[in-house]
């Protein structure tokens, strides 16, 4: 029998690399807007955050450098999907918000995961599920501490 380390370890690996090849596949088929997973991820987070983020705000969500953030800003700006502005509340402030592109490309984002969790979720009897919640709550805390830490 295989060691469990090392099963464990291929299976992570091959999970995460095939989420990606998928999210990225399905991205492109879903809509022909071109971009990138990890950009879709940028604007799932400027979404999430009410709309509006300010670069070291998407930073922290992202869990990524403020430099990186920053050139992933601009690009996104130059492809017409984020648009940087002035915050109503503190003009000194500049906020990144969505363009009708940039909701069109979240849209899209967010119908491959509601599809990708319907259709992972097709393939579990109830029990099963409850067991996979449980499983991948704590994989999710782990991993969440250690990031952390």
């Amino acid at each position: 029998m295989p060691d469990f380390d090392e099963t464990l370890n291929d299976i992570l690996v091959d999970t995460f690399n095939n989420i990606l090849k998928y999210e990225e596949k399905s991205l492109q088929s879903i809509s022909d807007i071109p971009i990138t997973v990890s950009e879709a991820h940028l604007l799932q987070a400027v979404a999430k955050n009410g709309g509006q983020a300010s670069v070291s705000e998407l930073s922290g969500i992202l869990k990524v450098t403020l430099p990186t953030t920053t050139v992933a800003v601009k690009k996104l700006e130059k492809k017409g999907f984020l648009e940087k502005g002035t915050s109503s509340e503190d003009g000194r402030k500049s906020v990144i918000t969505l363009t009708l592109l940039g909701q069109k490309a979240q849209r899209a984002h967010n119908l491959f995961h509601r599809k990708m969790v319907r259709n992972v979720s097709s393939v579990f009897n109830e029990k099963e599920k409850e067991i996979l919640l449980s499983s991948m709550s704590k994989l999710s805390d782990f991993f969440k501490d250690k990031a952390e830490n």
